[in-house]
């Protein structure tokens, strides 16, 4: 994996050079040590990934992460084995930042042995395809309160704060983060809080020709522009114990959308704002 120097949106780009090995990708899973049930569908979907493949996890694998001293609460570190034995079966992993977990650091990395990418990720195939990889939240132009948290609490003095103080106030704060996004939630326009077409026809300028998020937590697909119908984005569900969604990118550039392990087709194009 390489930094592109390339940004779309803000979002700064990292480049991974694939081989022929099967690709999958997963978003929104929002562990928490006590879903039992969740877990139990994440155990299913990591055992049944291939010998040599790559997973790609497109942010908000936790439902908050506020610090490597998480990683070191038994609970947690119970969740980070799992990916840890990806390893065994030779199995490389990659990490984006989602709004929840931002915070994953180097530490991270050592801990389960993947590889953590502050932005986006672009995919590319020997055959030339590609598939540009985002979390989503970047996509939400029109969340405009979002934006603004997003920018203060990504600040450097911030991220430092977080790793510094006991977990259990990080914990408190993370709560209170919730309930506050809550509240802003529901006094915001619906339409807003989706992504929007001034975006995708940014991360098509880019020259984009096949986009993949998640965030909003439904599947959907369609076309980036109007005028350009082979320029698709998908988006992920959120990765549900009755729902365990997820896709595969194959050596050819397709994109399929499975659940628990089966091919599903694509739902139609999501909503979105101005």
């Amino acid at each position: 994996m390489r930094d592109s120097g390339e940004r779309i949106l803000g979002t700064r780009i990292h480049e991974l050079e694939l081989g022929e090995e099967p690709v999958s990708l997963i978003s929104d899973l929002h562990l928490r040590p006590e879903e039992q049930d969740k877990l139990a569908a994440l155990d299913r979907f990591l055992a049944g990934l291939p010998l040599g493949s790559t997973l790609v996890v497109l942010g908000d694998l936790f439902d908050y992460w506020v610090g490597y001293k998480q990683g070191r609460v038994a609970a947690w570190s119970g969740i980070l084995d799992r990916f840890a034995a990806l390893q065994s079966k030779d199995i490389r992993s990659y990490y984006l930042w989602g709004n929840r977990d931002y915070q994953l650091v180097s530490h991270f990395e050592k801990q389960v042995g993947g590889k953590v990418v502050p932005g986006g990720l672009l995919l590319r195939r020997p055959s030339g395809a590609t598939l540009l990889c985002l979390h989503g939240d970047e996509l939400c132009l029109n969340d405009h309160s979002y934006q603004a948290a997003k920018r203060r609490l990504r600040s450097w003095p911030v991220r430092f704060l977080a790793h510094h103080i006991p977990i259990s106030i990080g914990q408190k704060a993370a709560g209170k983060a919730r309930s506050k996004s809550q509240d802003v939630i529901s006094g915001t326009d619906p339409v807003d809080l989706q992504p929007s077409q001034r975006a995708l026809q940014a991360v098509h300028a880019a020259g984009t020709e096949s986009l993949l998020f998640g965030h909003i937590h439904v599947a959907g697909s369609g076309s980036l522009v109007p005028s350009a119908e082979s320029c698709r984005y998908s988006v992920l569900p959120a990765f549900e114990a009755d729902w365990p969604g997820s896709a595969r990118f194959d050596t050819v550039g397709r994109l399929e959308l499975l659940r628990d392990g089966e091919p599903c087709p694509w739902p139609g194009p999501i909503s979105l704002s101005p």
